[in-house]
């Protein structure tokens, strides 16, 4: 069985294109069609494929009618599997390309718990997080969470200790731009691009785009494949964290080894 998705539509620099997606049941997916025509862009995946094995999700009802398809709500798994594809999709139009559809599934999971515990509605962005990470990369970290009425909600980790004050006096003195060269790994929680949050909103996960960064003197970059698996489990660890338990432990796999990350919260500040 092959269940047909539409993702889009995704704007292009001087145009807007669809992506029309194959999935089975599992969460594998074909290499994607671009067409501005459901039509078309349909036409393209059923190409060698028995149709009676195909199914259409019900925004593909009036191609599917005319094809002769089977149309159906596609099962969590294949809704997933768009999802990370759009947030994929979307890192690399956001310039954060190279870590790849597994780390984006990860990201899109560990940015839904985070989403949900809403661990901002405990403490602000001026109260340092400790961050201990052991395993392939042996590193402490200062965390900070932020996030609140105005949306952007995310966390920073910090290489140096007292980083969070630094950056408090920089911003303070209007140095906004000298506070953005300290040397951290971030993800935030972003509104953009509509496409990929109406499909991470379809799979039932966090409607924002978690967006994976690296600042540090040479700009923002990408953090590495190690750096982002840090950040997946530091937002598992701090997803798990509220007023009572100021300790979590969250652990990842990492190539051949598994690597843990210990995040010890401050006392929580209540926000009225």
């Amino acid at each position: 069985m092959f269940h047909l998705l539409k993702l889009g539509p995704v704007q292009l620099t001087q145009d807007s294109t669809n992506v029309y997606l194959r999935v089975t049941p599992t969460g594998e997916f074909s290499p994607p069609v671009f067409d501005r025509d459901d039509l078309a862009g349909v036409q393209a995946l059923i190409e060698g494929v028995e149709p009676a094995s195909v199914s259409c999700e019900p925004a593909l009802a009036a191609v599917a009618e005319a094809l002769g398809l089977r149309v159906e709500p596609p099962p969590q798994e294949v809704l997933s599997a768009r999802a990370a594809i759009a947030t994929f999709m979307a890192w690399e139009q956001r310039g954060v390309a190279g870590l790849g559809a597994d780390k984006a599934l990860l990201f899109v999971q560990a940015g839904t718990e985070f989403w949900e515990a809403r661990p901002w509605s405990h403490w602000d962005d001026s109260q340092p997080f400790h961050v201990a990470v052991t395993g392939p990369l042996t590193r402490n970290y200062e965390g900070s969470i932020f996030g609140g009425e105005n949306g952007g909600e995310g966390l920073a980790l910090y290489e140096q200790s007292g980083a969070l004050k630094v950056l408090m006096d920089l911003q303070g003195r209007g140095q906004g731009d000298a506070a953005t060269q300290l040397p951290a790994i971030a993800v935030t929680l972003d509104t953009r691009p509509s496409y990929a949050i109406d499909a991470l909103a379809a799979a039932s996960r966090a409607p924002r785009l978690p967006l994976p960064l690296k600042t540090g003197p040479s700009g923002l970059t990408m953090p590495s494949p190690v750096e982002a698996l840090v950040l997946v489990a530091t937002l598992r660890a701090v997803a798990r964290l509220d007023p009572g338990r100021r300790e979590a432990l969250s652990t990842v796999v990492a190539g051949s080894e598994q690597m843990a990350v210990r995040v010890l919260a401050p006392q929580p500040r209540m926000r009225n």
